[in-house]
């Protein structure tokens, strides 16, 4: 059964008419009955009514319809997928927070070269208002982020994971192994925190405030990735993504610290304008970051 014969038959049963069939694959109008006839032939039955100028399928030429779209599609779809992959190029810009940037940047950049060879990526850091300025403003194509879950209605998130966010001590502190610290208790301790202006720090604050107080750390920094290794040379206390202190904490170089009346989670986003084109290179950063998101565990 030849595959030119069926889509010869696919454009009679929507044309009505052999001759306007012939006109439009540019085949004769002899060719293209020989394919009917041939493929009637395989089947066993007449496809069509010939009756005057008018051409109509008979019942099984109905039957027959359906298969025949479906082998045509299943050949094509066969063609594509045996055709060699086209390669993406261009360029991906791409915004990111300092913490996503030294913990989730080397390994996904490594796999994204790998997919992209000639892919140029332009990657820069910036604070989350200031990703959302560059996004409305069509200066970065995507934008990765730990803030609280962004809802405006022009941005599209292609990634959401809650990350919690805690306090830290080094792994031979007083405090390590305390059950429920007070926060009043933690005023008193040496702190190593981010800048103001950060999503987890402002969150912090508010949670200190709340209650009346305030922290006031001596050293502040931009480097999430920085102050963890400060705290495991025991420099003082901090409050960071706990995916940043997750290799530390498993080495038992630092311990978590138990602070129940500052319970904050963040959502590690990746996001873009809704009126942006999703070109190639951004639809496979993307896919990337998705492929690392942990499963939610079974109810």
């Amino acid at each position: 059964m030849e595959l030119r014969n069926i889509n010869t038959f696919l454009h009679i049963a929507e044309l009505h008419s052999f001759s306007r069939t012939a006109r439009l694959l540019g085949y004769s109008q002899s060719a293209v009955s020989s394919q009917i006839a041939q493929l009637e032939a395989e089947l066993g039955t007449p496809l069509f009514d010939r009756v005057g100028k008018t051409v109509r399928l008979t019942g099984a030429g109905e039957i027959f319809l359906g298969y025949a779209r479906t082998l045509l599609s299943t050949a094509e779809q066969a063609q594509t997928a045996l055709q060699p992959p086209q390669q993406i190029s261009g360029v991906l810009r791409v915004a990111l927070a300092d913490s996503v940037c030294s913990t989730f940047l080397p390994e996904l950049l490594q796999q994204y070269h790998a997919r992209c060879p000639q892919v140029e990526l332009v990657l820069c850091t910036a604070s989350d208002h200031g990703m959302l300025q560059m996004l409305c403003t069509n200066q970065t194509d995507l934008a990765y982020t730990l803030d609280h879950p962004i809802l405006q209605p022009n941005i599209l998130r292609a990634v959401d994971v809650p990350e919690p966010v805690c306090f830290a001590a080094p792994a031979g502190h007083p405090l390590a192994g305390r059950k429920n610290i007070p926060l009043e208790e933690l005023t008193r301790q040496e702190f190593l925190l981010t800048e103001r202006g950060m999503s987890y720090r402002d969150a912090l604050d508010q949670c200190f405030a709340a209650r009346g107080l305030e922290l006031h750390p001596y050293l502040e920094l931009g480097s999430a990735a920085l102050l963890c290794q400060m705290v495991e040379q025991g420099m003082g206390l901090s409050f960071l993504p706990e995916y940043i202190l997750r290799p530390a904490l498993a080495a038992g170089t630092l311990a978590r610290l138990d602070v129940p009346e500052c319970t904050v989670t963040m959502h590690r986003q990746l996001y873009y304008h809704r009126d942006k084109w999703l070109t190639p290179q951004m639809k496979v950063f993307i896919d990337l970051v998705r492929a690392r998101v942990p499963e939610s565990p079974a109810p």
